[in-house]
């Protein structure tokens, strides 16, 4: 994973599960792919007693480029009233990253 650049994928997990399994399966399983981009999908962290929100936003400050998938559902909301997703994107854009925005349609 050393020099490789790091991919965020950000999207409400349950609604788009396949579409991000796909996109990190589709770039390892690429010969020329892999060997410049790490996939990042936070359901692949093993559990660990650290907050989530800290955990997810440590990792898109990590990242080369984030990776929005939208679909129809906004996430499940925290006391300000916003989804982790839109956290994600907004640390994205604070921090200038490449950001790369799909919506799946009906």
């Amino acid at each position: 994973m050393t020099g490789k650049g790091r991919i965020f994928v950000s999207s409400v997990q349950k609604e788009l599960a396949a579409e991000r399994r796909a996109v990190r399966d589709f770039i390892e399983g690429d010969p020329l792919l892999r060997r410049f981009f790490h996939v990042f999908l936070f359901e692949d962290l093993p559990a660990s007693g650290q907050r989530p929100d800290d955990l997810y936003l440590g990792e898109v400050d990590r990242a080369a480029i984030y990776l929005g998938l939208f679909g129809k559902e906004y996430g499940h909301e925290d006391e300000t009233g916003v989804s982790p997703t839109e956290h994600e994107f907004d640390r994205a854009t604070v921090s200038g990253k490449e950001r790369l925005i799909f919506v799946k349609g009906s």
